[in-house]
């Protein structure tokens, strides 16, 4: 009776954890509404002006990717957090113009050490070391000089039966982006 009990317990508290509800998610994010002036992020400006190098993802995509009435064609795109009207949205660059912007379904935040876990530690040599210990001692030493590093970034991307699921990692910040792997 006890392990019947159990086992009832465990496939009740397995219907908790069930998959997002991805057609809800889908249906409920809307497209921006307005477009930017000559396709230009008006807030670039100032990210490249803090930064040392450009501070956005850089994606690669060989399929075509739907949402809504966009068709994201193959290619390379810079991918831009931004919040615009109230809104999170992802901004889709290509050759420094706003070629998409997409809405993001989820904003959380991004778990602790979860750079330090899923990125590539850079391998150097001996001498590469000890160049790296000169120039950061130097740097130390001029601080107003020096532009500070962007936030650490990643993309990775699931699929699902009907979904394509973009996840971006950016900073702090944890955004999901919801594609039809067909047109409607």
């Amino acid at each position: 009776m006890k392990k019947f009990l159990l086992c009832l317990i465990l496939l009740i508290g397995m219907g908790v954890y069930a998959d997002e509800d991805y057609d809800m998610l889908y249906d409920s994010a809307q497209p921006f509404q307005s477009k930017l002036y000559n396709g230009i992020d008006p807030f670039e400006d100032e990210d490249m002006i803090k930064y040392a190098w450009s501070p956005y993802p850089l994606f690669r995509t060989a399929a075509d990717l739907y949402f809504k009435d966009y068709k994201i064609e193959p290619g390379y795109y810079s991918l831009t957090p931004r919040k615009l009207s109230g809104e999170y949205y992802v901004l889709f660059k290509q050759n420094g113009k706003v070629q998409f912007i997409i809405p993001a379904v989820k904003k959380e935040a991004t778990p602790m050490n979860f750079y330090n876990a899923n990125t590539p530690k850079i391998k150097q040599t001996k001498w590469q070391k000890f160049t790296a210990g000169v120039k950061k001692k130097f740097y130390d030493t001029a601080k107003d000089s020096m532009r500070s590093t962007p936030p650490n970034s990643l993309v990775n991307i699931d699929y699902n039966s009907k979904y394509i699921i973009l996840t971006l990692y950016y900073g702090e910040d944890k955004f999901t982006l919801l594609f039809r792997r067909t047109p409607y």
